[in-house]
């Protein structure tokens, strides 16, 4: 393992903590700068490649037996692992936002080793997607409860509420599985935050007290057109689902370059143009994953059996 990977990582960590550490949480800053060192250079997530960075002198089966008892260990810690060089980022992110820019959150799941799926907020910046916060479960890739939408979503803002100046913005996206009522309401009345969110081709919606449904639309050249490769249609103010929810913007939009079919699309914006330009950061998430997963460290390979063993390797990954 080389040490000039580990002492760079290193300092930077040490760089953000308070002057003068020392003691306990020097040797945890010391513990993760192992972890993740010996992750990055053998670019996998197994326990003898986290153990690999350790700097002791010891056997192989002794690093991941090390490495093991971290990423099982119930005082491996999201707030004191991670949160700090996470707020120091957002802090920074924010700092250089203009007067009208906001921040885009993008909640999605994904299969975290082979029993266990993830359920993660990462922020959107520059094209790429920093991870949040994130609940896992055991499980195969599948749609998670409201339950936990709405537990992660609340979990974000209350990480977030101490680094934002008031009056930023957040929007956030979702695929169809985040449509729900109890979550536009949680945006909306509880947040105070914009959304676009995906939404199923049977949903049912009302336009001046007549429902429809998505699929029963049908494009014309009288209606609203961005352009040939991207057609679509605009309802403002609808009420959502059976339950009526009121003021809910509504697109029908099709991106041909992008998509074989049309989506549809909810949200709390009432202009079209700002739907679509958030939506398509919804996809940074989907780089984010590729990152952890298939061209990063391999995270959907690894035989860990226990949730929380899986939410500190990917704190470790993050």
């Amino acid at each position: 393992m080389s040490k000039t990977l580990f002492k760079e990582i290193k300092k930077a960590l040490i760089s953000l903590q308070p002057e003068g550490i020392a003691g306990h949480a020097l040797k945890r800053v010391t513990t993760l700068t192992a972890m993740v060192s010996g992750m990055i250079a053998k670019k996998s997530c197994h326990l003898n490649a986290l153990g690999s960075g350790l700097q002791q002198d010891i056997n192989d089966a002794s690093r991941e037996t090390a490495a093991k008892r971290f990423v099982e260990n119930k005082y491996t810690d999201y707030s004191l692992h991670y949160l700090p060089y996470l707020t120091q980022l957002l802090v920074s992110i924010v700092g250089k936002l203009s007067q009208d820019e906001g921040l885009c959150l993008v909640i999605d799941g994904s299969q975290m080793g082979t029993s266990h799926v993830a359920l993660m907020v990462s922020l959107v910046y520059q094209k790429r997607s920093i991870p949040i916060y994130w609940l896992v479960k055991a499980g195969k890739k599948g749609h998670f409860p409201t339950d936990m939408h709405l537990d992660i979503m609340r979990k974000v803002a209350q990480r977030l509420k101490p680094i934002l100046a008031k009056g930023i913005s957040i929007t956030l996206l979702g695929d169809g599985e985040f449509d729900s009522l109890d979550l536009q309401k949680l945006c909306r009345k509880e947040l105070g935050w914009q959304y676009v969110f995906r939404t199923a081709c049977d949903t049912m919606l009302y336009e001046n007290g007549d429902m429809f449904e998505p699929k029963t639309l049908i494009l014309e050249p009288t209606l609203s057109i961005l352009d040939e490769k991207e057609p679509f249609i605009f309802i403002p103010s609808v009420d959502f689902s059976i339950h009526r929810y009121p003021d809910v913007h509504f697109l029908y939009w099709h991106d041909k370059d992008i998509y074989d079919k049309p989506l549809y699309l909810v949200s709390s914006l009432d202009d079209p143009f700002d739907i679509m330009y958030f939506y398509k950061k919804r996809f940074a998430i989907e780089t984010l994953f590729k990152d952890l997963k298939s061209r990063g460290f391999n995270l959907h390979k690894n035989r860990l059996t226990t949730a929380l063993a899986l939410f500190n390797l990917i704190l470790i990954a993050a």
